[in-house]
């Protein structure tokens, strides 16, 4: 009998690893071969996400302090920021996330895949391919295509998207990120570049439908003739404000709970702000010997949705409005231009 499952070994579900493994039994499942593969984000954040992961700068790749915002028409608005944001070596950071888990005594099961889980009067029955578990309490960390969430009948928001990126060798400013707008680059959402140093920049894109395309259509407008790539990832981006992150017995989070940015699609800070609201819930739950629907949305989902609920309702009115018409995106960026010094001092990257 484990305290709590955790299904999903990336950044959050060893978080809530770490912060319970002390004083519960904890077991986390991944069917993964390898923890930190494979990557599927940019790896680009603000200083947050030190104080919040706990992780060290080794992780670092690159330190960017400027941002360039390109519009539809090509009119380009240039952003500093006086603390740096980073590059991360996303497989690095999610092995030295496991590896602090693991030394608070959670124990971590790769290659293990699960299916579905049984109700019973005091616990739940895991089913994995590699036999059944018994848990208090159960968490889906598995992404944005959470076989928990689906399986706990947990309906999260429609909005989806495919991204795809690259490392590609070109020529970069590495101290600079480019944001590029716009219907022909990406109809609702954007592509991206940021440099990570040795004249290799992370270069991506999402859309809703056709990403391939309008993938290869952007690196052919940025890059042109490409010499060297490498690190091909794709994923799923699923956003918006999820109606309940939680069932009897059962919490979603991270990605999984749809604590992303409408506006980038980033969820480590989210996630791990989350993370941490989700761990003393369970703390709390395991302490009282409560594991309700009422209990948990209480302790949790209402937490974490003080904190997060209207960053992401901003976030996704700055998406749509963003993405609505070339036009007002245009007069948009042509308006910041001359703002970016306000907005600068007043832009909270992560909350807005």
């Amino acid at each position: 009998m484990y305290d709590v499952i955790i299904i999903g070994a990336g950044p959050m579900g060893c978080k809530v690893g770490e912060l319970l493994g002390k004083d519960y039994k904890i077991l986390i499942i991944d069917k993964k071969t390898e923890i930190g593969k494979p990557v599927q984000c940019s790896g680009f954040n603000s200083k947050r996400i030190f104080d919040l992961s706990g992780v060290s700068k080794k992780v670092v790749l690159n330190k960017v302090t400027k941002s360039k915002f390109f519009s539809p028409n090509g009119t380009c608005m240039d952003l500093k920021s006086k603390i740096p944001f980073y590059v991360l070596d996303r497989e690095l950071f999610d092995k030295e996330l496991a590896k602090k888990a693991e030394k608070n005594n959670a124990e971590i099961m790769l290659k293990t895949e699960f299916k579905a889980f049984e109700r019973e009067k005091d616990f739940l029955n895991i089913e994995t391919s590699k036999g059944f578990f018994k848990t208090k309490l159960l968490i889906g960390a598995d992404g944005s295509g959470s076989t928990v969430a689906r399986v706990s009948n947990l309906p999260k928001p429609d909005n989806l998207l495919i991204g795809i990126q690259e490392t590609i060798k070109g020529d970069f400013d590495l101290d600079c990120s480019e944001l590029w707008f716009g219907s022909k680059v990406s109809p609702d959402f954007f592509g991206w570049v940021i440099p990570e140093g040795d004249d290799y920049a992370r270069i991506g894109l999402a859309s809703s439908v056709k990403s391939g395309y309008y993938y290869q259509k952007f690196v052919e407008k940025r890059i042109g003739k490409i010499t060297r790539k490498k690190d091909k990832v794709a994923g799923l981006i699923r956003f918006g404000l999820i109606k309940n992150s939680v069932t009897d017995r059962v919490l979603l989070v991270g990605d999984a709970a749809c604590q992303v940015k409408p506006y980038s699609g980033g969820g480590l800070i989210y996630g791990l702000i989350a993370a941490k609201i989700a761990s003393k819930a369970c703390e709390n739950a395991l302490k009282k010997e409560k594991y309700d629907y009422n209990f948990l949305k209480r302790n949790y989902d209402d937490k974490w949705k003080e904190k997060l609920k209207w960053p992401i309702i901003k976030g996704l009115v700055i998406s749509k409005m963003v993405h609505s018409s070339d036009r007002l995106a245009d007069f948009g960026f042509g308006a910041g231009k001359y703002l970016s010094p306000i907005v600068e001092r007043l832009f909270d990257e992560d909350m807005l």
